[in-house]
């Protein structure tokens, strides 16, 4: 029992009871001298179902992407230079990622990369996206650049 004094006089609140249909919790409180009752409404999910669909969808998404990686790997006749590669980039992503966390913490720099980076986002958009021809040869460009790497 919860209790609320206001104005020389005490208001109780008291659930009285909860009942839950199909679609819909229902619940009945005294409050002061009154009953109130509220309806709040529940809807029905497939989450279940979705869940499980997206972890197939997932899974095959998985096991086609390790049958490419395996296909690479074995076509790959430098394999020791593939792994060199991997590892220099890695470090090289490390040592990137400690100078910009560098440089963020000077005052003013973070400023105008952050300006840099709004401006050639916007040229990149009104150079390749903005207009139906420009966006065709963009989409072009990548698919040919996409075959050329697989």
């Amino acid at each position: 029992m919860q209790s609320i004094i206001a104005s020389n006089s005490v208001f109780a609140t008291r659930s009285i009871s909860v009942k839950r249909s199909t679609n819909s919790l229902r619940r009945t409180t005294f409050v002061g001298k009154q009953f109130k009752t509220s309806t709040v409404s529940v809807q029905k999910s497939n989450a279940r179902v979705n869940a499980t669909t997206r972890s197939d969808e997932v899974q095959d998404k998985l096991k086609e992407l390790t049958g490419t990686l395996s296909e690479k790997w074995d076509d790959t006749e430098e394999k020791p230079a593939a792994v060199a590669l991997g590892v220099f980039g890695l470090v090289g992503l490390i040592a990137a990622d400690g100078v910009l966390h560098n440089i963020e913490g000077l005052p003013l720099i973070p400023n105008l990369f952050e300006l840099i980076g709004i401006v050639f986002s916007g040229f990149f958009i009104y150079q390749n996206l903005l207009f139906k021809p420009d966006r065709q040869a963009f989409k072009e460009k990548v698919s040919k650049t996409f075959d050329d790497i697989l």
